[in-house]
């Protein structure tokens, strides 16, 4: 009775919130079987879990699969709250990537109650807070990080920039306090956390390079500093290019076969985030200057970008078959069966992710070097003009960003449309920052160049009308937050 209050308790107030809460008839009782009872039916829960390891999993690769699928078999949720977490942070993010599942979640019998991805994942996230206890930060784990960044992701698939800040902040902050980015403390950690761990670094190192190229309003906080950065080495961060199945607590089973593996692409992910501002040559990362160095001489920054944008532009040129824009030259090593048509599924995901991202980064790095030479064009001594194509002017950097155009709508015309979903809303938002940067057209009207503009900004309206499925505007580039102490009542009018 206790337990039934407190639920009813618990939903008037999330409902007061804004927040629809499912009532199926089946609120918690003394004859409740699993916690999660009141939010789904047992199927669909598992239905949710197989999902993000069928779909998602290999672009967010947070936990160790074989130990997860033993935890779920066990319904370790039933009496691990950590655990509890963890689920109902992956379920957030399933839900906040794959609106076509949470239709067929709803499809089910009994239905999922939520009317709407955001009410699910808003309730999902406030179940997880009142998990924690007073002393929830005292003691700190990999699974802890995890459930903070998946939420931070969910957050942010949904488009709701302010909450996953918040909640990216809290995930650097227990990356930093695990040392995720110092292999010097992984010492003493088995094989499998050794493994996560370095998956978690790359994750949040993501978002460090989201913040580096992208902060237009320079309010988002930083994982690494500059002096932290320098102390990194790319490849002792690498984790082992084996799939989860290989990897035992206290040693590592050699794989017999030499086809990419998942891990693979992650890896190659991980590379092309890490040469939009480093140097990805081992050893050539310590002589690039610093970002101190960069603000006050105009020369050293532009020739630094220049230096990112041709280490990007050919860094994909030799990555495995099945990795590249059109995929393998054939798949007769897969069969029609549910794993292989899995597999298929993932690489495919795996291309979007790697390629898609490789485009907009280079669009990022183009919008940065030309706004260095306009701003500082006239301080720039004549000698050292016209020595680098993308020292050329308007027209040639404009024709750059055209054939970045040219290779996105390639790679998505080669992908179905199920991997295209996996990606979530940063495709969209990746697609319309590389289409909108060639509105600008440098060219005549009238001129072939002006021309395949305009297709090309009318080819990227038909993707994201299929690529956005989000459930608010995006406020990416908006300031979404209000200052309260700013705001004044305006003045009568007499």
């Amino acid at each position: 009775m206790l337990v039934r209050l407190r639920t009813e308790s618990v939903s008037r107030s999330l409902s007061s919130e804004g927040i629809s809460v499912p009532d199926n008839g089946r609120s918690l009782s003394q004859h409740t079987k699993y916690p999660t009872d009141d939010l789904w039916e047992r199927t669909c829960f598992k239905l949710i879990m197989e999902d993000y390891i069928d779909h998602l999993y290999p672009l967010l690769p947070i936990v160790h699969r074989p130990s997860f699928r033993r935890a779920l078999r066990e319904d370790r949720d039933r009496e691990d709250s950590g655990f509890l977490g963890l689920v109902l942070a992956i379920a957030a993010v399933v839900v906040a990537t794959l609106p076509s599942r949470f239709q067929q979640y709803r499809s089910l019998s009994p239905p999922l109650q939520f009317q709407s991805r955001r009410d699910m994942v808003s309730y999902c996230a406030d179940r997880i807070m009142r998990l924690r206890t007073a002393t929830y930060f005292d003691e700190i784990n990999f699974q802890k990080y995890a459930i903070s960044y998946l939420l931070y992701a969910a957050f942010l698939q949904l488009g709701d920039h302010n909450r996953s800040r918040m909640l990216d902040v809290e995930a650097m902050q227990i990356a930093r306090l695990l040392n995720l980015h110092c292999i010097s403390q992984y010492n003493g950690l088995n094989c499998i956390e050794t493994q996560l761990r370095k998956k978690g670094f790359w994750l949040i190192f993501y978002s460090l390079v989201h913040a580096r190229l992208q902060n237009m309003l320079g309010e988002r906080l930083s994982y690494l500093d500059p002096a932290l950065l320098q102390t990194i080495n790319p490849e002792d961060m690498m984790p082992l290019e084996v799939d989860d199945e290989f990897i035992l607590e206290n040693e590592v089973l050699v794989s017999g076969s030499q086809t990419p593996c998942l891990v693979t692409g992650f890896i190659i992910h991980s590379r092309v985030f890490w040469a939009a501002i480093r140097d990805p040559l081992p050893g050539h990362s310590a002589e690039e200057p610093c970002p101190c160095i960069r603000a006050r001489d105009p020369q050293i920054h532009i020739s630094y970008l220049e230096n990112r944008l041709q280490s990007l532009k050919y860094l994909l040129h030799d990555i495995p078959a099945i990795l590249r824009p059109w995929g393998p030259p054939n798949e007769d090593h897969l069969n029609d069966g549910r794993t292989d048509a899995i597999l298929r599924s993932n690489f495919a995901t795996m291309r979007a992710n790697i390629h898609v991202t490789h485009l907009w980064l280079q669009s990022l790095l183009i919008d940065q070097l030309e706004a260095a030479q306009t701003g500082q064009a006239g301080s720039l001594p004549e000698s050292c003009a016209g020595h680098s194509p993308y020292k050329m002017g308007p027209k040639a950097l404009w024709l750059e960003r055209e054939e970045l155009c040219r290779q996105l709508f390639f790679v998505l015309h080669t992908l179905p449309q199920a991997s295209l979903e996996a990606n979530g809303l940063h495709l969209a938002y990746k697609v319309r920052d590389i289409a909108a940067s060639i509105m600008t057209c440098p060219f005549h009207p009238q001129e072939p160049e002006a021309k395949r503009a305009a297709e090309y900004v009318q080819d990227a309206t038909s993707w994201l009308s299929r690529l956005d499925r989000s459930e608010s505007i995006n406020a990416l580039h908006l300031q979404s937050w209000v200052d309260t102490d700013r705001v004044r009542s305006e003045p009568s009018i007499p």
